[in-house]
């Protein structure tokens, strides 16, 4: 795990915000999506998901019965994380300085760095960049 922004990890570690490429890749086979999933799954470390990331995993390409019943076994030992209102405006205020042709392919990173700001809790992502526009706070593994 690469950490940004100093959050502790380990058995005293404040929440991480799983992206959905914490789900992705721990279903393929990704040894640091699975490293993190495990010490989640052992109650070493505590974890949310943004209700925005679930919606994103069930319309993803590929989902099926089989990423569904491993997606929700997943969510289990998840807190849920849901987009407040107060979240929601903060996202807009920082998508109003993005360019207009950037907007909407940065929607959900700008609403999901606001969940996890709103929160006080770092985004654990394997796919950095687009969340960096909005929030410093990152995890990536």
């Amino acid at each position: 795990l690469a950490v940004h922004e100093n959050p502790r990890v380990g058995p005293n570690a404040e929440d991480l915000l799983l992206d959905q490429t914490v789900f992705e890749d721990y279903r393929d086979g990704h040894a640091g999506a699975r490293s993190i999933m495990e010490k989640v799954l052992a109650g070493e470390l505590a974890a949310s998901v943004s209700s925005l990331t679930v919606f994103d995993l069930w319309r993803s390409p590929g989902f099926d019965r089989r990423a569904e019943i491993g997606y929700s076994g997943m969510l289990s030992f998840l807190e849920e994380a849901p987009l407040s209102v107060d979240a929601a405006r903060t996202a807009g205020v920082w998508l109003a300085s993005v360019g207009d042709s950037e907007r909407e392919a940065l929607a959900r990173f700008a609403l999901i760095a606001a969940v996890a700001s709103e929160r006080e809790e770092p985004i654990c992502t394997r796919n950095p960049v687009p969340f960096r526009r909005f929030y410093s706070r990152l995890v990536e593994y």
